[in-house]
């Protein structure tokens, strides 16, 4: 997948699915829904104060007469009424105007059944000017500390999410500053052993090397130069990044200095789960319900 405009037209062929906003009263979110909704991606279920979705849906003309608005008093009624509605019936989920830790909250309580039993993970999606694809990353926001259980969990979210993309061979870069393999640096140990699990079977349906500095992922040139052979080098599909700091100021920077387009979602529950910041454009949030609309996609479709 090259852009985020072939992932937009591959969601619209999935069909309209059913996106559930908690805590839908935010000016951004709306404009974000209007533009999925006049690309035929969904159909919007919008929680939250509804005399305030009103208000917000004229300011960015969003048509709430192909939306359905449910009024709640606060954050956290709006939250347990979407989450029985995910559980009932949604497609997916998106964050509104509400705390990152309220929102996190409802994904994990065992009453909706929304948890797998893994851990939750952040996957960040760039399109890089420069770069051939859609390139995956994690985590930029979920996990502050990665031992070598949380970067195999990590890894098992991503090889999901890409299988649910139809990405069906994934080749997936384990990023440390350099290849050599220092004690000092823990990212590059683990990846020996992930590396080594890899290779006794143990990530079917993928491929995955490193440790690999970020040039020798994303070029073949690099790698050359470094002699290293890999048949991820330049062609790499997802990075698990040495840590969450990395990650985050990695993608801001290409974001905010590089013109790089991104979408974001939670990885690791049973539905699909969009969580961004209030500060991503509605472009960045548009580009997010295309992915969770075909995250959600039927297995047949």
């Amino acid at each position: 997948m090259r852009s985020f405009r072939e992932l937009i037209d591959s969601a619209k062929r999935s069909g309209k699915k059913e996106c559930i906003v908690v805590c839908a009263h935010d000016e951004a979110v709306l404009e974000g829904v209007r533009m999925a909704q006049q690309v035929d991606l969904i159909h919007p279920v919008l929680v939250g104060k509804k005399a305030v979705i009103e208000q917000l849906a004229a300011a960015v003309k969003l048509d709430l007469k192909h939306a359905e608005v449910i009024d709640s008093p606060d954050d956290e009624h709006a939250l347990e009424t979407s989450m029985a509605i995910v559980k009932e019936k949604g497609d997916f989920v998106m964050k509104g105007m509400l705390s990152t830790s309220l929102f996190l909250k409802g994904i994990l309580n065992k009453t909706y059944g929304l948890r797998k039993g893994t851990i939750l993970s952040h996957i960040a999606v760039l399109e890089i000017p420069g770069y051939h694809k859609l390139i995956f990353m994690s985590d930029g926001g979920m996990n502050p500390k990665l031992s070598l259980k949380t970067r195999i969990d990590i890894i098992s979210n991503g090889i999901d999410t890409l299988h649910a993309l139809g990405i069906e061979n994934p080749k997936i870069a384990l990023i440390a500053a350099s290849e050599t393999v220092n004690p000092d640096m823990p990212e590059t140990t683990d990846a020996v052993q992930i590396v080594e699990m890899h290779r006794n079977g143990e990530f079917p349906g993928c491929v995955i090397d490193g440790p690999f500095g970020f040039d020798v992922a994303v070029s073949r040139k690099a790698a050359e130069h470094k002699k290293l052979q890999s048949a991820l080098a330049g062609d790499t599909d997802f990075l698990l990044m040495p840590n969450i700091s990395a990650a985050n100021i990695w993608a801001k920077g290409l974001i905010y200095f590089a013109k790089t387009k991104a979408a974001g979602m939670v990885a690791g529950a049973q539905k699909p789960v969009i969580m961004l910041s209030r500060a991503d454009e509605p472009e960045t949030k548009l580009h997010s319900i295309a992915l969770g609309v075909m995250i959600s996609r039927p297995l047949s479709a």
